[in-house]
């Protein structure tokens, strides 16, 4: 197999570079900056490490996995960054844009009037199903065949990395944190909505509502499924519908967080293929004349 890069590696080392290289520039030789810069180089070198061993029985599940400690890292640290370079939320301006299409308010305030410990409880069930399916179809893909399991990251963290970017394009906290006074019903529930304000507490990068990854993210799974998994998918639409939902129930998001959700994966699924072909072509040293590939995710 060649030793150059997949396309997804590629993308989360050019997140890392460039994200570093802006921390220097503004924040000069500060903590958060040699830690960007640090995780970045270590990806890097692991990257080539493993692709050296790639002969090695099952070195390349081990390098796909990889990519998922990078990109939780890159997205843990918007945490950090944002105000470290100095960037200004913008949840004044996404909630002005629901307020223009929702007669003066985001939906999340107006939902408030249905709240009850029942309807937190299935609705925090439903945002936690976004780690489930999310980490479920990574372990079975990282479990099968080489080729499927390429096939899965390569979509998957690709999707990830103009997602991230998008928290720094349009950083927000979203409408509970921003505008707390708005919301007189407290969300109220038994252990699962207890268990998913906890994992939101611990597992937030504070900055991560533009665009919607539950809605991003869960899109480009349910796409990599309906052709590589459709029972799968079958199953995860009902789940999805009530996932994008409780984005707002749970007033973690603006409905315009969610739109951007569906548009960067239109935007994703539209270039992703074609760009997979012709790196898929460089890397094993092929010259592509291919406009596009037959399929898409």
């Amino acid at each position: 197999m060649s030793e150059r890069p997949y396309l997804h590696e590629a993308l989360l080392a050019a997140l890392g570079v460039t994200l570093s290289a802006a921390l220097l520039w503004v924040t000069g030789a500060s903590v958060v900056s040699f830690r960007v810069l640090g995780a970045t180089v270590l990806f890097i070198l692991a990257v080539v490490v493993f692709a050296k061993l790639d002969g090695w029985a099952h070195v390349f599940r081990v390098r796909l996995l990889l990519a998922y400690v990078a990109t939780f890292f890159f997205y843990a640290s918007v945490k950090e960054a944002v105000p470290a370079l100095g960037l200004e939320t913008w949840d004044a301006w996404l909630f002005g844009v629901d307020a223009r299409v929702f007669g003066g308010t985001t939906p999340a305030v107006w939902l408030q009037r249905w709240s009850a410990p029942w309807v937190s409880e299935v609705f925090s069930a439903a945002y936690l199903s976004f780690h489930g399916y999310l980490h479920l179809a990574m372990l079975w893909a990282v479990m099968g065949p080489r080729e499927k399991a390429e096939g899965f990251f390569g979509q998957v963290f690709s999707a990830y990395v103009p997602g991230v970017v998008g928290y720094y394009l349009v950083p927000a906290v979203g409408p509970v944190a921003a505008y707390p006074e708005l919301f007189t019903v407290p969300i109220e529930g038994g252990w699962v909505t207890w268990l998913n304000a906890r994992v939101v507490a611990n597992g937030s990068s504070t900055y991560d509502v533009f665009p919607s990854l539950h809605v991003f993210i869960t899109l480009v799974l349910l796409g990599h499924d309906a052709r590589a998994n459709p029972r799968r998918f079958r199953w995860m639409v009902p789940v999805a519908v009530l996932l994008f939902l409780s984005t707002l129930v749970l007033r973690y998001h603006y409905a315009v967080d969610l739109l951007a959700g569906v548009v960067w994966f239109m935007g994703f699924r539209w270039l992703y293929p074609r760009l997979a072909v012709r790196w898929e072509s460089w890397r094993r040293g092929r010259v592509s004349s291919v406009a596009g590939p037959s399929t898409s995710p």
